[in-house]
């Protein structure tokens, strides 16, 4: 078994199937933890991500970084994206892996994938969405990562960086407790972003 084989195992393992999402968030992991001179097959305790969905492809992630939510070493900014930014804490250094737009371009990738299983779905055609997806499996899994993911180096905010609460205050409406300078301030007041909304 190749090392892609090993990872997309452990992704595959934590969430139940191997889907596109699940092939993106494994293809990303490899890429950009290289990219960041990281072995994707060791554990690293310097790598912290953000993912931008709330679909498969965090799951991927989680599995072959080894990055959690309760460590502060995996984030969730849900804004629809296939995207995530892996940061090397040691260094500093910061790459943002994303589904490259393959609707642009004669070599179909994620998004076509998308867009083709949503007009499936709206015609109730099960049998034809698990074929496509079985198709994008294959398909997403042998692209080169030049034609699949782009890949951005970034800077980072250390206020995200795990570790104890350097910033704690009191949202003024509802009384509880910010932490990471993640409240709001409305009218001078510190606000919670639950009671912001």
């Amino acid at each position: 078994m190749n090392d892609y084989e090993v990872l997309l195992n452990r992704a595959k393992d934590l969430h139940g199937e191997v889907c596109p999402g699940v092939i993106m968030g494994t293809r990303m992991s490899i890429a950009a933890m290289k990219k960041l001179n990281m072995d994707p097959l060791e554990p690293n305790e310097n790598l912290i991500v953000t993912v931008e969905t709330d679909r498969c492809m965090p799951d991927a992630i989680q599995a072959i970084t080894g990055c959690t939510v309760g460590r502060r070493t995996l984030k969730c900014r849900d804004y629809g994206k296939f995207v995530a930014t892996f940061v090397d804490m040691t260094t500093g250094e910061a790459v943002r892996a994303s589904a490259k737009d393959d609707l642009v371009d004669s070599t179909p990738g994620l998004w076509t994938w998308f867009k083709n299983v949503a007009e499936l779905a709206k015609e109730k055609n099960m049998p034809k969405v698990m074929e496509e997806k079985k198709s994008a499996i294959k398909k997403l899994s042998e692209m080169p990562d030049e034609d699949l993911l782009s890949l951005v180096e970034l800077q980072i905010d250390d206020t995200e960086i795990p570790g104890i609460p350097q910033h704690i205050v009191t949202c003024s409406v509802c009384g509880e407790h910010v932490m990471d300078k993640k409240e709001i301030i409305v009218d001078g007041k510190p606000v919670c972003q639950f009671c912001a909304d």
